[in-house]
């Protein structure tokens, strides 16, 4: 991980041991930008459950994702519209204290871009839902065929084993559609292990989607950690971040990104 600073490359000499520590707040908004969705929730529970203080690295790392992300904003359909969305987010910025013009019109550039990451999200996971029910449907329908088609099978065997035994001399053709029909008996119900075994494989599935989407936004709270981790507002406890090595742990290079 390179972090960038007004023109200068920070490189932690001890970088396994950073990124033990470090939240992944960051590396989830560039695989968020990267258009990996079913990172999103990853990427917004993580943010609104930040706790400050937070390493320098991640702060920075960070803010240089977010100002790289509102820099190419309108590659990802974002440009810049004064709707009901941003009266809103103007709102939430108004109670957070931020009211210098550069500040609030980048943050809400940035907020505009997470609306679209949930809007994909959303849809990305409504799209995996349904596939999933349909795919459970299919599965009932095979379930119920595979039921119908054992019990007949079944009685067939049952039949013709009847037949073969009762018929004097007993007949070969009888015996042979009692093997066959018993066999086939069988495979449906064996049929019918896998799909309930399939069944409970979807079912986890879909209550994974249900589970990890989120539906709703809590703005206020995006605003309020976003605007603190750009250093637009203080936390409302404590400072943005800490400082957990001493300057000798970084090494300074004139490497740029």
């Amino acid at each position: 991980m390179a972090l960038i600073v007004r023109g200068l490359s920070i490189r932690p000499r001890n970088q396994e041991a950073m990124d033990a520590n470090e939240p992944a707040l960051s590396d989830h908004l560039a695989k968020v930008a990267a258009s990996s969705h079913e990172t999103f929730p990853l990427f917004y529970r993580g943010l609104i459950s930040l706790r400050f203080p937070i390493p320098v690295a991640e702060v920075l790392e960070f803010r240089y994702m977010s100002h790289q992300l509102i820099d190419q904003a309108a590659s990802y359909g974002c440009a810049y519209v004064f709707d009901d969305f941003a009266l809103a987010r103007r709102q939430d910025l108004v109670r957070c204290g931020i009211v210098k013009p550069t500040h609030s019109d980048r943050l809400l550039q940035l907020l505009r871009l997470i609306h679209r990451f949930h809007e994909v999200h959303v849809r990305t996971s409504e799209e995996q839902e349904r596939e999933l029910r349909m795919a459970l449907e299919e599965n009932i329908f095979a379930r119920r065929h595979s039921q119908r088609h054992g019990r007949s099978t079944g009685i067939a065997a049952a039949a013709s084993l009847a037949s073969a035994v009762l018929m004097s001399p007993p007949a070969t053709l009888m015996e042979g559609c009692a093997l066959l029909f018993g066999y086939l008996c069988a495979d449906h119900y064996h049929s019918l292990s896998l799909l309930a075994r399939e069944e409970r494989t979807l079912q986890d599935d879909l209550n994974a989607v249900l589970r990890q989407r989120v539906r709703h936004i809590n703005w206020r709270a995006v605003v309020r950690q976003t605007a603190a981790i750009l250093g637009y507002a203080r936390p409302s406890r404590g400072e943005t971040f800490r400082m957990e090595q001493d300057a000798e742990s970084y090494t300074l290079t004139s490497d740029t990104i």
